[in-house]
């Protein structure tokens, strides 16, 4: 279960809701077993119809727009889970001395003073313990003693009272809450990869979201105010031609063609960058467990030439990041299932959060 669960208790099936500023966008699976995808639906949005980048959410117009969606594909199915923007929770990751699980919310309403800019009373508090390689004790020894990893995100009560009337208009029953990194890691991290360390580099529109996952567990992220939008500008700027004519240039040639190769690498060079150093710092701290490999997610990552050009700058195997591999689908579905999969890897991880693995 996630962070903000409120509904405890097994689902058969599932839908994970991602509202974006463009779309809205969920997935319908059926979890009862190995988690099996019924169907999908996608809201596009004009421009400025909607507020998700300052926090306003329009309830009551999502609403009917959700359940528009979600009757015109056929999801019937009323367990819903939400994901937010990552820009809409506070994320920390705090060490603290061993206390008894009685004692552990209070110490850690100390803690999240120290990096939540608004009063507690606003927010609600979740928080997982990080534990060991061996997925069983989360004390570690050190000079002062045991001590304990955790993982504390916030989310406003205001937000989380939007996201509930949007379930309640749409005649949903909300049963989670969570950030959309927490989707994320929950789609791209499966099988082997739950055993390793993983740099996640989700690269959107805008944001760049850099993501170190441990067993699973995420032990740190970063988020950069870089992405395919800036690009597309530069292209734009430079050769005198529309956006939609650089957006074009960009996903034909990539760093394969020669016209825009220069242009691209300084914003990819960024994100290089602060791969590099998130990298760096995640390993120095733990020198018996470094990132192995690197799983990269959003359409800039498809970019012709990106993966070449990021494992020559990291000196990782770079392997794109796949939010399907955990899902039963028919071979005449994968086509569309691919060709969306980057749009819906959110609203799929939302999805699982109900599954019992």
């Amino acid at each position: 279960m996630g962070l903000f669960d409120f509904i405890d208790q097994a689902q058969n099936e599932a839908v994970g809701i991602d509202i974006g500023t463009s779309a809205i966008k969920a997935v319908h699976l059926d979890i009862s077993n190995r988690p099996t995808f019924k169907n999908f639906a996608i809201a596009r949005l004009k421009k400025g119809s909607i507020q998700t980048s300052n926090q306003i959410i329009a309830g009551k117009q999502i609403s009917n727009i959700l359940s528009f969606a979600l009757a015109k594909s056929n999801i019937k199915c009323k367990s819903a889970s939400f994901s937010v923007p990552n820009f809409s929770t506070f994320i920390s990751f705090v060490t603290i001395p061993k206390v008894d699980k009685e004692q552990l919310p209070a110490r850690l309403e100390q803690e999240a003073k120290k990096f939540i800019p608004v009063p507690l009373s606003e927010v609600s508090l979740g928080w997982e313990i990080i534990r060991d390689r061996n997925q069983k004790k989360f004390l570690e020894m050190n000079s002062g003693g045991k001590t304990m990893k955790i993982l504390i995100m916030a989310i406003s009560n205001d937000t989380i009272s939007k996201y509930e009337t949007i379930a309640k208009g749409s005649k949903l029953n909300l049963t989670s809450i969570e950030a959309e990194t927490m989707s994320l890691i929950r789609c791209l991290i499966g099988g082997a990869d739950r055993k390793n360390t993983i740099l996640i580099l989700d690269i959107g529109s805008r944001i760049c979201n850099i993501l170190v996952v441990s067993r699973g567990y995420l032990k740190g992220s970063r988020n950069i105010d870089v992405g395919g939008g800036d690009i597309t500008k530069a292209i734009s700027r430079s050769l005198g031609v529309d956006m939609v004519r650089s957006e074009a240039l960009k996903k034909e040639g990539g760093l394969e063609d020669s016209r825009i190769k220069d242009l691209i690498k300084p914003v990819l060079g960024r994100i290089a960058q602060e791969s590099k150093r998130m990298i760096q710092t995640y390993n120095q701290k733990n020198p018996n467990n470094p990132v192995q490999k690197v799983l990269s997610a959003g359409g800039t990552a498809k970019l012709k030439g990106f993966e070449a050009f990021l494992k020559q700058e990291l000196s990782l195997p770079i392997h794109p990041g796949d939010p399907w591999s955990q899902i039963n689908f028919s071979s005449e579905q994968e086509p569309i299932l691919r060709s969306f999969q980057d749009e819906l890897a959110v609203s799929i991880g939302s999805a699982l959060n109900g599954y019992k693995s």
